[in-house]
């Protein structure tokens, strides 16, 4: 399904209520929801299958599920309800073999479930897709992330013999990803490295100083320059939450589209993963995974060509 960028931020909109369950028998979680006046008991269990629903931190599926005193049960409702709307497009499927299977996500689209939404994202969609072309067993592994707004290769494996050599090649970085990024402003340099640490505060993803946070490191490469933009190269060397995105904002330097770092507003974030170099774990076969630049990153600078990964 084609949804723009503009839809698939409506996801991050849910209402959220919280309970606690008080002293008293045993009360099944669908029956518990009622009591409280939520929704009806029709849509609880739907809200339910949709895995819009927590108990103690814990998604739960089964509506029967009995709760005890002090527990604690969460409700995330999405402005768009239960509506199961993303598939996938099986033409942005970028290699498939009997182990491996890596995909060219859509801008906007979750990789993995959110706490509103078991359904609509990558991983659901991709799990629906094996099962109905390979059979109700099809096994999709998932390890790695890419942030919801940033589009590009992600890779899966389709069998539990390479989930170990697949896990070891990302934790010790034995696979090598190319990203390329839209830039507010034009850098000093053409290349540079940033070491600034990742940390959390608040519940937020910011730079650190040395000492405070987890290491992180990111080589980056001027590509080109276009009327106070630019297009840049980003070599993650580790794997920090949002870490490119926040070592261009420390630079004065925030990825287009990017407002929660100063980013001016586009119509999508300007983060793409271009590629993934790394050896099969079952062949040794040295894999380029590309995904081709979208095109609103030549629309954004005009004259920037879809040049691939070196």
């Amino acid at each position: 399904m084609d949804e723009t960028a503009d839809e698939w931020r409506r996801i991050e909109t849910a209402m959220k209520y919280l309970y606690q369950v008080p002293p008293g028998d045993a009360v099944p979680l669908d029956r518990f929801l009622e009591g409280n006046g939520s929704f009806r008991l029709e849509k609880i269990r739907d809200l339910i299958d949709f895995g819009s629903v927590y108990v103690d931190g814990r998604v739960e599926r089964k509506p029967s599920r009995l709760l005890s005193t002090g527990q604690k049960v969460s409700l995330h409702v999405p402005d768009y309800g239960t509506q199961r709307f993303y598939e996938v497009d099986p033409g942005r499927i970028l290699y498939r073999d009997a182990w491996l299977l890596a995909y060219d996500k859509e801008g906007g689209v979750p990789c993995q479930a959110t706490p509103y939404d078991a359904h609509n994202n990558l991983y659901a969609a991709l799990k629906v897709y094996l099962s109905e072309t390979s059979g109700s067993s099809a096994y999709l592994g998932l390890h790695h992330r890419l942030d919801r707004d940033t589009s590009g290769v992600m890779l899966f494996s389709v069998s539990r013999r390479v989930n170990r050599a697949l896990s070891d090649g990302f934790r010790l970085r034995r696979v090598e990803k190319h990203y390329r990024a839209v830039v507010c402003g034009s850098p000093e340099e053409e290349a540079w490295i940033e070491k600034t640490p990742i940390t959390r505060r608040d519940g937020q993803y910011t730079c650190g100083s040395e000492g405070d946070g987890k290491d992180a490191l990111t080589e980056f490469r001027v590509l080109q320059r276009s009327r106070g933009l630019a297009l840049v190269e980003a070599m993650p060397r580790t794997g920090r939450t949002h870490q490119i995105r926040l070592h261009l904002a420390h630079r004065g330097l925030p990825v287009l589209g990017d407002v929660r770092h100063q980013g001016r507003p586009f119509s999508r974030l300007m983060l793409h993963a271009l590629g993934l170099g790394l050896s099969h774990p079952v062949t040794e076969e040295r894999l380029l995974l590309e995904a081709p630049l979208p095109a609103e990153f030549e629309r954004a600078l005009g004259l920037f060509p879809t040049e691939r990964t070196p």
